[in-house]
């Protein structure tokens, strides 16, 4: 049975405007479902009981209560590990994958508010220390994440490291410290562990996520979702990588002087080590 972040996810390019508030509002925090009437649910999107009860069934639910049924009984039923979608092992082009990021990218700025990503900049030029965390399939884009922040900022944290215990690195978490936790796809307990014990040391947390996942309210101080959906066997990391990359050159220049003249530093130490490849491979 498909869950309902899944289902919002099939049919999001072809929703109205109107109810793509609705399925944003999921999206964000799946369990409003049951905790609101379909009156109430109406009420905080601004859109009628007419566009909801048509969300719900162009979502395949036959009302809104069939809906809210199989929310309450996700919530109560055990999670297990997550199965492979069969409906992605299909055959396709480079024509369709690139459509499939474009969309992605598209889709994922469409659904991003600007203020959300003036607040992160703003969290990120603040903090005293930034700690960048990823685990599993997230480490790649923890480690390119790094790789960009610490050209225009000089105490960038990377978690984990190699060889090293998490905790004993925590312990350096101060409340002028920010924490950019990756969570697209798969999420081990330690990213909510380490976003929750930065929240509570009154460290910033900007998670950067999938649109599947649901609200972390209780952990980040701003959420970002990406659209990662895949055209055929693995999920696309494009959006994510993108907006990583959109962040760092707006802290760089949110920081101004400061991020120009550490560039300017890092190309003179490249220079006199002769790191810079300058002719021909």
């Amino acid at each position: 049975m498909k869950s309902l972040s899944q289902r919002i996810l099939d049919v999001i390019d072809d929703l109205t405007r109107s109810e793509r508030r609705l399925a944003e509002l999921l999206l964000q925090d799946p369990d409003t479902l049951v905790l609101l009437t379909a009156s109430e649910l109406s009420a905080k999107a601004s859109v009628s009981k007419a566009t909801t009860a048509r969300f719900f069934r162009r979502l395949g639910y036959p009302s809104s209560k069939t809906a809210q049924k199989e929310a309450r009984q996700a919530i109560e039923a055990p999670r297990g590990r997550p199965k492979l979608d069969d409906r992605r092992f299909v055959a396709t082009n480079i024509s369709q994958h690139l459509a499939t990021e474009m969309q992605n990218l598209v889709r994922s700025v469409e659904q991003m508010r600007s203020d959300d990503l003036n607040a992160a900049t703003t969290l990120l030029a603040r903090g005293e220390k930034l700690w960048i965390v990823g685990f599993g399939d997230n480490y790649p884009l923890a480690h390119f994440a790094r790789s960009l922040l610490i050209r225009v900022k000089p105490d960038i944290r990377m978690i984990p490291i190699g060889g090293f215990s998490v905790p004993e690195e925590f312990a350096s978490i101060r409340d002028t410290d920010v924490v950019v936790a990756l969570g697209v796809g798969r999420k081990s307990r330690g990213l909510r562990s380490i976003m929750r014990s930065a929240k509570a040391a009154g460290a910033g947390v900007v998670l950067i996520t999938d649109q599947s996942t649901p609200a972390a309210i209780d952990a980040a101080t701003i959420t970002l979702r990406c659209r990662t959906q895949g055209s055929s066997v693995f999920d696309s990391v494009v959006a994510p990588v993108s907006l990583l990359s959109f962040l760092c050159s707006s802290l760089a220049l949110r920081i101004g002087q400061d991020a120009i003249d550490r560039l300017q530093f890092i190309d003179r130490i490249h220079e006199e080590w002769g790191e810079v490849l300058t002719e021909d491979l």
